[in-house]
Parts: structure tokens; C-alpha cells; sequence
């Protein structure tokens, strides 16, 4: 099987035919693209003459005793100006193991599709793709296995492995480098000299190791809430809590109203939070360290406005919070989160050897643990896929100043090596701001004139209108 970078003049026109004519996949070698015709079959519904439909094929592996061909869907949508000059903006969400085909549904919410066409790859392995690693049991699993232990997760595991494997799906074929190379297979069968990316959250990774792996094949890249190779998540979230918390006590101070009901709120809270106990014993009577944390959730503007009476009233808790319902899964394809965590982040984390010394309040927020990660059993990736991105495409980084999962400090670490960068801290903003359809569109309006205008952007430092704008929380004091 040939390298997916490399394509042979034969190659190229076996590519084009697959606009033109149909093709069995049994007889011709992948990678190739073929384009899915107005009423026939694809996985979410969608008519009009900007929509283009079809599917990428393209090896599962470079290993040729590797037979399994992936069938990846692709929704192209035209824009709206004909005879588009710059480069396709090609979307990729975060995650991993994020579902992205259903942004085509609002094509007038993603920056550029007025003067460039938009792109939305399936990425491998997620439950639009063939094979589907979707694993949906193995979410309710993890839920539970703070109850029922490793048992039943290693139940949901061996099941959903079991339908895998007959289906010859390779576990340490789903990571972020393989994903590029279906970025790069896709840009060289739609005939592209180039794309620009958008990209959120674990999506931004992505488009970091196909920048890195694949240089000059990027035009331009908006990076939200980034997610750089040498940064380390299951290392860095309680710390990266405690300094959002610390971030809400310094902007109540700064208001005289929230100072006045909430006066040294900051070192009160902080205080309460060291005298409480570390850990927090099953049928304990006392309040520990993370029952305060939990009792202040922030990830949303509206959770802002509350934080600091929260705050307040965790001061005055006596008694534990009561245990609720165990909750319910979060909406992944699980086999694929898992196979790309616990290949290439977790295991180059200091998590891996147990639980943090220095966690903030006694928190462990691993995205899995080491055990589960052992358990599903992908391949460890090698040391070199997390390699910094060098880069002289022009990249605007956005980053939530109150963003727990991907701090700014991770948008600034990111923006080292990227020669032609700029980074855009938002103010009060949180985890990809981009797609808070009901703020202020701050984040968007900045995405969507970069892609039209990115030298200019990247030399002005000045503060953007929209950012100076922003209005300070209205903290609700009663």
C-alpha cells in the first residue's frame, strides 16, 4: 500500500474519474474520493445546489497485510460567490472522537463560506465513518465504574472489541497523525494545492500535526481553545481550575457592588479551601476540598454571573453535598476517544504513574485513567508525534481567558513556533467561544476576518473593537 503523501500521475487521474464516473471500491486503490449524487444514500440529510457530497477511501494502515479500506463521508459546500480564488476553509471540531458532519446544517455560522467553499471531513473512526468505532455502551460503562469498578467497563470493552476486530479494525490505527494523513489524502483528491483550517479544542491538535507533517499545504489557520503536542491535559487541569477561580475573585474585587457583598472573597474562599480535608472519604460528615470546588461550576457566562455567590454560600456549607444520580454518558464515539488518548497524551503524562501531588484540591480530572487506558489497549504513539509545530502559515489563536480545559497560556505556548501567528486572549470568555451561539459573537467576527485578512490582523496590535466592547459580568450578589 502506497504512502498516502505520494500521489503518481495515475494516481491523480484515477482520482478525478471518481467525479465522473462511478467506481467499486473493490477495484480501485485508495485513496481515492467519489462523489455521492443528489438522492442517493449519505448519512445525514441535505439538498441544494451548494451541497456536494462524497466519500474519502483510504487505507486503514500503511501496513500492506493491512486489507481494511476506511470509508470517511465529505460534505463540500460551495460558497456563495462563484469562482472562489482563496483556499477551502475545512472544519475540524474537537473531541477526540467529536462527530463534525452535522455543522453542515449551518453553513452561514462557519467563517468564510461566503467567498470559499467550506469542508467537513468525518473523521476516521467517528459514527458517520465505516467502520464506526462509536462504542456507545463503554459511555454509560465509565459512568458507572465509579460503582461497579473495572468489571463491567472491561465488559463494555471486550464487547465492543469483539464487533471491532471482526470488522478488522486495528485500535492503534486511530490517532492524530493517521487523521492528518486523511486530511492530506482528501486535499490531494479534491485537486487542492492548499486549505485553510478552522479548528476547536482537540480539532486544533489535529490541525497542528497536519501543519507540522505536511508543511506548506496550509494557507491559513484559526486555532480555538488550542491544544499544542507539548502541553499535558490530564497534568494541567486542577491547576488550570484553580487560576479561573482565582481570575472570578480578582473581577469581583474590581466591582464595587460584588466587593461590597463579598468582601475578601478571594482569600476567604481559598482559605476555606486548604483548612477543609484533602480527601473525600465515602459517608464522611465533614465538607472536604473538592466538595467547595464542586459546589462553583464554570463553564458557561451564565455560570460566571453566579461563581461568586456560590462561592459564598460553599463558605457556609456544613454538611457534604448529597450523592446524586451517577449522570449520563457524555455523547462520544468512545472507541475513538479512547484509542487517541490513550496513545499519545495520557500515556507521556506524569499521570500515568498515579495521581498528581500537587492536584488543586485533591482533584483528579484525567480524561481516563491509566488502568482503563491499559485495559483498552491501543499502542502507546512514539515520543516524536509530539513534536512542536513550526509553521509559517498565518494562524490567529483564540483563547477563553477563563477557560479550564485549554488555558491562553496554551494559545502563547502554541504561538512559540508559529512564525506569522497572533494570539487573542477573550475577555470573561470560556471553552470554544466561537460556538456560543447566544454571546456576543466576538470570537466568530475575529475567525471571520482573519481567513479575509490575515497579514493584516496578525500586524495590527491593537485591541479589536468587539473586544473592547465587552461588557463585565453583571455578578448576581442575592
Amino acid at each position: 500500500m502506497r504512502n498516502l503523501g505520494f500521489y503518481s500521475a495515475a494516481a491523480l487521474v484515477a482520482t478525478w474519474l471518481a467525479f465522473l464516473l462511478p467506481l467499486a471500491s473493490a477495484q480501485t486503490e485508495a485513496p481515492y474520493y467519489q462523489r455521492v449524487e443528489e438522492g442517493e444514500a449519505f448519512p445525514i440529510e441535505l439538498s441544494g445546489p451548494r451541497y456536494e457530497r462524497g466519500y474519502l477511501f483510504v487505507p486503514q494502515s500503511a501496513d500492506p497485510d493491512d486489507p481494511l479500506i476506511l470509508k470517511l463521508p465529505v460534505i463540500r459546500i460551495r460558497a456563495l460567490e462563484p469562482n472562489p480564488v482563496l483556499a477551502p476553509v475545512l472544519f475540524l471540531p474537537g473531541g477526540p472522537g467529536v462527530g463534525s458532519l452535522r455543522a453542515a446544517f449551518y453553513p452561514g455560522a462557519y467563517p468564510g463560506t461566503q467567498t470559499r467553499d467550506f469542508i467537513i471531513l468525518g473523521r476516521r473512526g467517528t459514527r458517520y465513518a465505516e467502520p464506526s468505532l462509536r462504542c456507545e455502551p463503554i459511555g454509560q460503562a465509565l459512568v458507572d465504574a465509579a460503582d461497579t469498578g473495572m468489571e463491567t467497563l472491561q465488559q463494555a470493552f471486550d464487547a465492543c472489541q469483539s464487533t471491532l476486530f471482526e470488522q478488522g479494525v486495528r485500535l492503534g490505527a486511530y490517532h492524530s497523525a493517521a487523521s492528518a494523513s486523511d486530511i492530506e489524502a482528501l486535499r490531494a483528491a479534491l485537486g487542492l494545492e492548499q486549505v485553510s483550517i478552522f479548528a476547536l479544542s482537540y480539532g486544533t491538535r489535529l490541525a497542528l500535526t497536519y501543519a507540522r507533517d505536511y508543511p506548506g499545504r496550509v494557507q491559513s489557520m484559526v486555532l480555538e481553545a488550542p491544544l499544542p503536542h507539548n502541553v499535558r491535559f490530564d497534568d494541567s487541569y486542577s491547576q488550570n481550575l484553580r487560576l479561573a477561580l482565582e481570575r472570578v475573585t480578582q473581577i469581583c474585587a474590581e466591582q464595587e457592588e460584588c466587593a461590597r457583598a463579598f468582601p475578601d472573597l478571594g482569600d476567604r474562599f481559598f482559605s476555606a479551601i486548604q483548612a477543609a480535608p484533602r480527601e473525600c472519604e465515602p459517608g464522611r460528615q465533614t465538607v472536604c476540598q473538592a466538595d467547595i470546588v464542586d459546589s462553583v461550576p464554570l463553564g458557561s457566562p451564565d455560570d460566571l454571573v453566579w461563581a461568586p455567590l456560590r462561592m459564598e454560600q460553599a463558605l457556609a456549607r456544613q454538611t457534604p453535598p448529597k450523592s446524586g444520580a451517577r449522570g449520563v454518558p457524555s455523547d462520544f464515539d468512545w472507541g475513538v476517544r479512547l484509542s487517541v488518548w490513550c496513545s499519545e497524551a495520557l500515556p507521556h503524562a506524569q499521570r500515568w504513574n498515579g495521581p498528581l501531588d500537587d492536584s488543586f484540591a485533591g482533584l483528579d480530572a484525567a480524561t481516563f485513567l491509566p488502568d482503563t487506558c491499559r485495559s483498552w489497549g491501543a499502542p502507546v504513539r512514539p515520543l516524536s508525534d509530539r513534536a512542536v509545530t513550526v509553521s509559517d502559515a498565518p494562524t490567529l489563536i483564540l483563547a477563553g481567558e477563563l477557560d479550564i480545559l485549554t488555558p491562553p497560556d496554551w494559545g502563547y505556548e502554541a504561538a512559540r513556533t508559529l512564525n506569522r501567528s497572533r494570539v487573542i486572549s477573550i475577555p470573561y470568555g470560556f471553552h470554544s467561544e466561537t460556538t456560543n451561539w447566544d454571546g456576543d459573537g466576538c470570537a466568530m467576527s475575529l475567525a471571520v476576518r482573519f481567513f479575509s485578512s490575515p497579514d493584516e490582523m496578525i500586524a495590527d496590535t491593537s485591541l479589536a473593537p468587539c473586544i473592547e466592547a465587552r461588557a463585565e459580568p453583571a455578578f448576581i450578589t442575592r
